[in-house]
């Protein structure tokens, strides 16, 4: 019986790699880099505007408590402060 030929699994070549790299003008290392930093610009600009869309719901949370605050005051706490203005009728 003949012995059967093994098989060596097939690797990419130099030469399509080179090839690839030659059509696109740029070697794989730059072309990670290039879409890691489009990831990470990416990443910054989402960053930024979580941040400044937080930022105004915090002043307007702030704003909408201080209106409840002024809406609930009751008529002594509305004349003290009436009072500490100095155009209080007593003072």
């Amino acid at each position: 019986m003949a012995k059967k030929q093994q098989r060596k699994p097939q690797r990419p070549s130099h030469e399509t790699a080179a090839a690839a790299e030659a059509k696109s003008g740029l070697s794989l290392k730059e072309m990670l880099n290039e879409t890691a930093l489009g990831k990470l610009k990416q990443l910054e600009k989402d960053m930024k505007a979580q941040s400044e869309r937080q930022a105004r719901e915090a002043v307007e949370k702030k704003r909408r408590e201080q209106e409840e605050r002024e809406k609930n005051k009751s008529f002594a706490e509305l004349l003290d402060e009436y009072d500490k203005k100095g155009q209080g009728k007593f003072s």
